[in-house]
């Protein structure tokens, strides 16, 4: 006869708790300063870069505010400038863009023209 393995589902709530705690603390114990550093750091980039909706976005907001405290404002001043910075390259990305497309458009139509007046 096989032995049936155990489940979460055979176990109780704090059961499953304090195995849960068990493995949370093994795992910490195990793990380097290098190893513990990149987890937080993968866990905190997904918790803040992943945000979606606005309730996410504000819990975010509220974690970075506490967490900055007094400098905060001058956090949001360093991010203007720097978005400001990126906007200024975007929009001349986008003119460049644009000044491609017309000239496109501007050559579609020559050689169309062209087509037409060689018919004739």
């Amino acid at each position: 006869m096989k032995k049936v393995e155990i489940s979460y589902k055979d176990l109780t709530k704090s059961q499953l708790e304090f195995l849960k705690e068990r493995y949370i603390n093994s795992r910490i114990s195990s793990m380097s300063q290098d190893d513990l550093q990149d987890f937080v750091r993968t866990i905190i980039s997904d918790q803040i870069l992943g945000t979606v909706g606005n309730l996410e976005e504000r819990e975010a907001w509220n974690e970075m505010k506490d967490h900055f405290k007094d400098n905060f404002k001058d956090m949001i001043k360093e991010s203007l400038k720097v978005s400001n910075k990126g906007d200024l390259d975007i929009d001349q990305d986008k003119q460049e863009l644009e000044k491609r497309l017309d000239l496109l458009e501007k050559r579609k139509k020559e050689k169309a023209s062209t087509a037409n007046e060689d018919m004739w």
